[in-house]
């Protein structure tokens, strides 16, 4: 089955707030999707698709010439298959386009394999944040990517 990579739009905001829910500890809600899909002009939302099932999203801000990610989640029956590496990917040139030279990110200490993703994709540790997760204190790696660089 073909990956298709689109813009988010209004009518996927429930299927990403149930993935939101089967990923994340503290998911956003299907209002907060919904405003960063339709109103938050900095934000760029896609979604990516295995037929007409949603298997990943990625939620950015564009501010002042840096992307910061805020979400990014596959589901767990589309794992390894490198939908999370599209996405970024994906991501990158839609803020190049925007004129964003850098993008960051902060992620679990312990997630192992979105920290190699990331690193792989080229993003380089800037350090901790300690403390970062309200749900159970865990530390934060912050990093950054020059969007510049190939």
């Amino acid at each position: 089955m073909e990956l298709v990579i689109r813009d988010a739009s209004a009518c996927d905001a429930h299927s990403i707030a149930e993935l939101e829910k089967e990923t994340s500890a503290h998911p956003w809600s299907e209002d907060s999707i919904i405003h960063d899909i339709t109103d938050n002009e900095r934000a760029i939302v896609i979604a990516a698709f295995l037929g007409d099932r949603l298997s990943g999203y990625a939620d950015v801000w564009s501010i002042a010439g840096e992307g910061q990610l805020n979400n990014i989640a596959v589901t767990g029956s589309a794992r390894g298959r490198h939908i999370g590496q599209r996405l970024m990917e994906e991501l990158f040139l839609r803020l190049r386009e925007e004129g964003a030279s850098e993008m960051s990110l902060e992620v679990r200490v312990s997630n192992t394999p979105a920290r190699r993703m990331y690193e792989k994709l080229g993003f380089v540790n800037l350090g901790i944040r300690p403390g970062y997760y309200e749900d159970n204190g865990e530390d934060a790696v912050i990093y950054r990517k020059d969007l510049q660089q190939c």
